[in-house]
């Protein structure tokens, strides 16, 4: 082999470690899929849940530098955390939706019986 040859290679085996990164826990695709249940409930409209949504988000993004970094557990415990946060930005969605249907079927009840008297 001669020196050019080498050269490359040598380059191109020092580029492609440089530019890997390491692939994220099995369990991002669970969290992906809670942040996206939170916002198709609308989630960021609700002050509390938009508050454990945007902490859902953030703890994906230092999950996918700490899997960048090779730190595959500590990612997976932090993707385990936006998980977590994600499911209860959903549950207080979901809260804040029963309470005010409860409240305006309330409201009808109400309604019929002061019509009833």
């Amino acid at each position: 082999m001669n020196m050019l040859t080498r050269t490359v290679a040598l380059s191109a085996l020092a580029l492609g470690a440089c530019s890997s990164s390491h692939q994220l826990p099995a369990n991002y695709a669970p969290t992906q899929a809670a942040i996206s249940a939170a916002d198709a409930v609308g989630a960021q409209n609700e002050p509390r849940a938009a508050l454990h949504l945007k902490m859902a988000r953030d703890q994906v993004v230092q999950a996918q530098s700490l899997a960048n970094r090779g730190k595959d557990r500590e990612a997976s415990i932090m993707l385990d955390r936006a998980r977590t946060d994600a499911e209860m930005a959903l549950m207080v969605s979901r809260e804040v939706q029963a309470r005010s249907q409860a409240q305006e079927a309330k409201r009808e009840v109400e309604g019929l019986s002061t019509r009833g008297n």
